[in-house]
């Protein structure tokens, strides 16, 4: 979602100035489906829905809406189907990739023959048509906006009112496009489907910069006074300036001990603390208090309270299994005054009750 962090005016002016990548604009290859006929469905509905919602009415602007939709879908930095790139972030009011799955657009019914012509662009792109005047570009915005990020990228092309950008370095050349599809589509919200009808505008609750998604997050330091702090594997991506909360990314085949035991060590100092971790560095947002978006995205939570009288540690249920529901993050936080650690060969859950002494629950667990 481009958030322009200039006027109108001033964004038409300064994206004007800014020069066109001197490099060779790339050519996708044409993209060849590999999936069920219920995959080619639901590809096509996304796919048709993301060029109509975001270009208009404007055979030209959707081919290359489409094609961008797809070069992300080879590219390693976004995810493998077509729905999962359209609606990624979708849950989030400034996280979303494509405006229309995050502001209320979804609501504006669009006329059948516009409809027919969208999918007949997106039927094109699925059986390898390629919309050469974008090249390999993975980010676009309207001449009237200008996103913080747009410096950072190469601008490649503009079609109609849209400019359009791609990778600077080897993640933007032809060698990067190489992942295949393989179907496993899930559909998003949709304007045919009675999901629509219930599309409106998510709370505007995601403050702070946004972000490049797919691009590396540069590295965050933790305050001199902790020293070094050991965080069994994962990488600290947020602290909050007073230093009593802190963000990680877990790599993939992170184990719930390890994230117990960094929060632990993170939290070794006596006080409140908070640690909260992602598996995605794209959820990660910039700044605390976290929001509504980010929390739904979180795969472990440790709070504790200014007394040692409540910790409370979450998991994503789906990625950590536990019998008790009180254990798992939820849309809605539950209270837990049991502190549950994990045994070294697995994912299950030992029990210390929250009123264990202080130097216990602070204690970082044996593994062994």
């Amino acid at each position: 979602m481009a958030r322009s962090v200039l006027t109108p005016d001033q964004a038409r002016g300064r994206n004007a100035s800014d020069p066109y990548s001197p490099e060779p604009l790339g050519a996708a290859k044409p993209f060849i489906f590999k999936g069920s006929e219920a995959d080619r469905s639901g590809a096509l509905e996304c796919l048709s829905t993301a060029a109509l919602y975001e270009a208009g009415d404007d055979t030209d602007g959707e081919a290359a809406v489409a094609q961008v939709v797809l070069n992300r879908v080879r590219h390693a930095a976004f995810p493998a189907t077509i729905c999962g790139v359209v609606y990624q972030g979708a849950q989030r009011s400034t996280g979303c990739q494509f405006t229309f799955t995050c502001d209320g657009s979804l609501r504006r019914k669009m006329p059948e023959p516009a409809w027919r012509r969208a999918r007949e662009v997106a039927e094109r792109a699925l059986s390898g048509s390629v919309a050469r005047s974008v090249g390999l570009a993975t980010h676009y915005h309207t001449d009237w906006v200008y996103p913080y990020w747009s410096p950072e990228l190469r601008k490649l092309a503009r079609v109609g009112t849209q400019l359009f950008f791609g990778w600077p370095g080897s993640w933007g050349d032809t060698h990067a496009f190489r992942r295949e599809y393989r179907g496993g589509e899930v559909m998003g919200p949709s304007t045919t489907s009675p999901i629509h009808d219930k599309v409106g505008t998510f709370p505007d609750d995601d403050l702070g910069t946004p972000k490049i998604l797919g691009l590396p997050q540069p590295p965050i330091q933790l305050p001199a006074s902790m020293g070094k702090i050991p965080l069994y594997g994962n990488r600290l991506r947020l602290v909050r300036p007073d230093g009593r909360a802190f963000g990680l990314l877990a790599p993939h085949d992170a184990v719930a001990s390890s994230l117990v035991n960094a929060a632990l060590a993170l939290c070794a100092k006596p006080g409140p603390c908070q640690v909260n971790a992602w598996s995605n560095d794209d959820d990660i947002p910039y700044n605390y208090p976290l929001s509504a978006g980010a929390k739904t995205t979180m795969i472990f939570e440790y709070v504790r309270d200014n007394a040692f009288e409540h910790i409370t540690p979450r998991f994503d249920c789906n990625r950590f299994p536990n019998k008790d529901a009180k254990r798992c993050l939820q849309h809605a936080y539950q209270s837990s005054k049991l502190l549950r650690l994990p045994a070294a060969s697995s994912n299950a859950f030992h029990t210390i009750p929250a009123s264990a002494p202080p130097t216990l629950q602070r204690r970082a667990p044996s593994l062994a």
